[in-house]
């Protein structure tokens, strides 16, 4: 298994060279396609958990050289395995500047403090009988997301590389495109926004366009979500496809409340589409189940 990872990783490296020296984006979308397909096929009869860690990893690397390609810029080879390797993020931009004095303590300290209350609230939850996937989900995603990723967010900045947190409230959400854009998972929206929403924005128009990086958001979510665990398929692209329809359809002029109330009833209440039966078994309750020891 060790071997294959391995492999799988060059084979995304290999990529990662590649889009260094192409710049049709047919070829590298085929490219990320053939790399993920060939990756999912090494590791069939690797373990769910395993399988998508390996995909995850394999496809995180290859869309960073598609955004890099559509950024057109250089980054030193230092910056650039720093952005690649090290860095959860999807805009090169900041590693392109000079380091200058960069606040980072409070990010260290909101880092720290939801690292242990998403580890205390997993703790708990993983002793509990069967849940909803959200009560599940959330503690966990507060550990990862809203911890360790903001300590990785103070460590650049502390190296005097103004990266941004990659996860924001939700709960002060404007709505939905608000929630999507500004944040949740900043990383997934900056690789939208450069890889799909603005080279077709020129060609196609705004709205289509918006409404493309919603159901490419729903196939990639599916390479990560529905491939490793074989099953639930189709049902992440119905969870973004529906969210499109809704951000296309949302006003400015509906009320603050109904606009927020609205959108995190749409995110909580469908995530059984985005996490189908087998993913929360073979990954979610997996997961939490290592937590039981303490």
């Amino acid at each position: 298994m060790m071997i294959l990872f391995l492999y799988s990783l060059l084979l995304a490296f290999l990529f990662l060279a590649l889009s260094r020296f192409v710049t049709n984006r047919l070829v590298l979308w085929f490219g990320v396609l053939l790399v993920v397909g060939t990756v999912h096929l090494w590791h069939l009869d690797t373990p769910a958990f395993g399988r998508m860690v390996v995909i995850c990893s394999v496809l995180l690397l290859c869309m960073k050289g598609i955004v890099l390609a559509e950024w057109g810029g250089r980054l030193s080879w230092p910056r650039w395995f720093i952005f690649t390797f090290l860095w959860f993020g999807m805009d090169p931009i900041p590693f392109a500047t000079k380091k200058r004095q960069v606040r980072w303590k409070k990010d260290g300290m909101i880092g720290l403090g939801c690292f242990l209350v998403g580890l205390a609230l997993s703790i708990v939850v993983a002793h509990m009988d069967r849940v909803f996937v959200l009560i599940m989900f959330v503690p966990l995603s507060i550990a990862f997301h809203y911890g360790v990723l903001r300590l990785l967010t103070a460590f650049w900045r502390m190296q005097g590389i103004p990266v941004r947190p990659l996860f924001r409230n939700p709960l002060v959400s404007r709505g939905l495109a608000d929630f999507w854009a500004k944040r949740w998972n900043l990383s997934f929206s900056q690789m939208m926004a450069r890889a799909v929403q603005r080279p077709l924005r020129a060609k196609f128009g705004k709205r289509p366009a918006l409404f493309t990086v919603f159901l490419t958001s729903g196939l990639l979510h599916e390479l990560a979500i529905t491939v490793p665990v074989q099953s639930g398929y189709g049902l992440p692209t119905l969870y973004f496809t529906l969210h499109g329809v809704i951000v296309l359809l949302e006003k400015e002029k509906w009320p603050l409340w109904f606009s927020r109330s609205l959108a995190l009833l749409l995110v909580a209440v469908p995530l059984p589409l985005l996490f189908p039966d087998v993913f929360t078994e073979e990954i979610i309750v997996f997961t939490l189940n290592y937590l039981q020891f303490f």
